[in-house]
């Protein structure tokens, strides 16, 4: 990735972020279409560790937790993302570069 950044600059980091938040847009959507429940989830997370019901489960706030549910699965979509990254980042900062005609 550091090569990106160095030789595309701001047009990498860009097009980077993009990918990312539509990542993490589409991802929140699916959920919500879905009817995920962070509830539920950190309460199977707690059964998965061990920990005492209610651990996590009795202090999230829904809201939050759908949030940073998104947030957690979005980053673990990073080795998805990063190779489509790298494959398009030559062609869209190309296409939305200046050109001198």
């Amino acid at each position: 990735m550091k090569f990106l950044a160095r030789d595309y600059g701001i047009g990498f980091m860009v097009w980077y972020w993009t990918v990312w938040f539509t990542t993490a847009g589409l991802t929140y959507a699916a959920m919500e279409v879905g009817g995920v429940d962070p509830v539920i989830v950190a309460g199977k997370v707690e059964a998965f560790l061990g920990w005492d019901a209610g651990a996590l489960s009795g202090r999230l706030d829904p809201t939050l937790g759908k949030l940073g549910l998104t947030i957690a699965v979005n980053e673990c979509l990073e080795p998805l993302r990063l190779p489509i990254v790298v494959l398009t980042t030559k062609p869209v900062v190309n296409l939305f570069s200046k050109r001198n005609y």
